[in-house]
């Protein structure tokens, strides 16, 4: 995850690149006519360098999709390389340049809010209603380490002496429920949470992995820790949904529904 927010910034600065190709070349060489200096320019070659800056730009945003999974931007920006491409090799028209570079600015802005989803979007509570939630500067104005952590690797990390401590942020029915729950993990729903804060300050400094149904809550969840202080906060991914997929073990009291995983 820290390696994601060191290169959230590609996107945005391939973007800035890729205009600047385009229309920086065409400030510079108004310019520079003014001045009475005549700047003479491959055609054929500056459509390339167009093209192939606004194609880095749509392959960083389509890279950082890996990290927030969320596809939008790399088909916005997608659509506006096609566009871009269109004018610079087919038929110009400077409406439709506008608009591709437009599409592309668009895809880069929408992804570096998706990237930072995790820490300040609106959560999706049970699916159903809102919970907002945010991973500010923590005591010390430091950020938190909150990172995605797969069920995988989850449980090879909870077979290790320094297990990290789970915590099960769904309610009580959801805990013994079908999905059933991760052994030892401690149920405090997200709803619950920031009034019991107290009963976690032995784990402010250890690794803490967050669990639900999915991982929304769990983001949520972390936003809350992260804003308190807690320092090595992990969620799992795709909650206890994808822990049942990848058949690992539960502990529950109501029996799995027919049909569906263990």
């Amino acid at each position: 995850m820290a390696r994601a927010r060191h290169t959230a910034w590609l996107p945005r600065a391939a973007t800035v690149l890729a205009i600047l190709s385009c229309y920086g070349t065409t400030a510079l060489i108004s310019i520079l006519a003014l001045l009475g200096i005549s700047l003479a320019v491959d055609q054929g070659a500056w459509a390339v360098a167009i093209g192939f800056s606004t194609a880095l730009a749509v392959l960083a945003i389509a890279a950082s999709a890996r990290h927030h999974r969320r596809y939008g931007p790399t088909a916005a920006g997608a659509l506006g390389l096609a566009l871009v491409l269109w004018v610079m090799f087919g038929s110009y028209a400077w409406t439709i340049e506008l608009a591709g570079f437009a599409l592309l600015v668009v895809a880069a802005l929408w992804d570096r809010r998706l990237a930072r989803a995790p820490i300040r979007a609106r959560i999706q509570l049970n699916d159903g209603g809102a919970v907002s939630g945010r991973v500010g500067a923590a005591a010390g104005g430091k950020a938190s380490d909150m990172s995605w952590i797969e069920p995988g690797d989850l449980a090879d990390r909870l077979g290790r002496e320094a297990n990290p401590m789970v915590i099960d942020v769904r309610g009580a029915d959801e805990f013994d429920g079908p999905l059933g729950h991760i052994a030892a993990a401690m149920n405090v729903p997200v709803q619950e949470l920031a009034v019991r804060l107290r009963e976690l300050d032995a784990y402010r400094t250890a690794p803490i992995a967050l669990v639900c149904r999915t991982d929304r809550r769990s983001a949520a969840a972390a936003a809350l820790l992260g804003d308190a202080g807690f320092r090595h906060v992990h969620v799992l991914r795709g909650g206890m949904e994808a822990w049942n997929r990848s058949g690992l073990p539960v502990e529950r009291r109501t029996p799995p529904p027919s049909g569906g995983n263990t």
